[in-house]
């Protein structure tokens, strides 16, 4: 029950920030910025509590997805107070305090042992390049939601909160570049934390994810050399994404729920 305090704080800050988008564009409001504080202490207490057990270090399904949305929401918040973003951290809030309420949910995968500042690292980088590239992913759905109000030239309504389709894309390209370079640390280290690739399950989450990081540096690459944005962009993005999401929760859930194992 405590994982649904961080949802009704995210939420309350995600529609009190729509609502001052509204009346005044541009603005930051300091209950908003208090609101997701307190949201994102709530989610690190409850998901620390949950993933720190007798038995060792517990990352079920539902726990790697909290600590994902944890990032989400920490990286949020930072953006809140620094920059400002119109209404498009709304939507990241609601994503983290959906992904909170899982936490917990599922025990009985102790992963690790009296864990290694090693692995540790590991795992907070992995859960760093997914949250960031969540936040790519969320901002290239808004982006083709605009973009097909636009060619339709229909009222954009609620899209009217967000910031310019320019500055969406140069948003975007931040959180792919920040993910992509995290998500390369990630594998990286992983060659020192993998053992036997086998043994520990990891082969297909190591395939998926050397896929992804491809994809993405090909998007990168074109960005820097062609320019490219708009659509391509988008199916880019959305491509590494998935790709990458099937390596962290889609191996994951095969594990944990089909066969019964786990991860380490």
């Amino acid at each position: 029950m405590l994982s649904i305090l961080p949802l009704f704080l995210y939420l309350a800050a995600a529609l009190l920030l729509a609502r001052s988008a509204r009346a005044a564009p541009g603005a930051r409001s300091p209950l908003v910025l208090a609101l997701a504080a307190l949201a994102v202490g709530a989610h690190a207490v409850i998901l620390f509590q949950a993933i720190q057990t007798e038995h060792g270090l517990s990352l079920a399904i539902t726990d790697t997805a909290s600590l994902v949305g944890f990032v989400i929401g920490a990286t949020t918040f930072v953006a809140m107070a620094t920059m400002a973003l119109g209404a498009l951290p709304s939507a990241l809030l609601f994503l983290a305090g959906v992904l909170a309420v899982g936490t917990g949910v599922i025990s009985g995968f102790a992963e690790i042992h009296a864990p290694q500042w090693e692995i540790t690292a590991h795992i907070t980088l992995a859960a760093l390049a997914a949250g960031w590239l969540s936040i790519a992913a969320i901002i290239v759905l808004l982006l083709a939601w605009q973009d097909t109000h636009l060619r339709a030239r229909t009222p954009l309504g609620i899209l009217s909160l967000l910031p310019p389709m320019e500055t969406m894309e140069t948003l975007l390209f931040r959180a792919v570049a920040g993910g992509f370079v995290v998500l390369t640390f990630v594998l990286v280290t992983g060659l020192f934390f993998v053992t036997d690739v086998v043994a520990q399950h990891l082969i297909h989450k190591m395939v998926l994810a050397i896929v992804a990081w491809l994809v993405f540096a090909v998007l990168l690459w074109g960005r820097h050399r062609f320019g490219w944005r708009g659509r391509k962009a988008r199916q880019f993005t959305t491509a590494g994404f998935v790709i990458l999401a099937l390596a962290y929760f889609g191996s994951k859930f095969v594990l944990e729920q089909v066969l019964g194992r786990h991860w380490g």
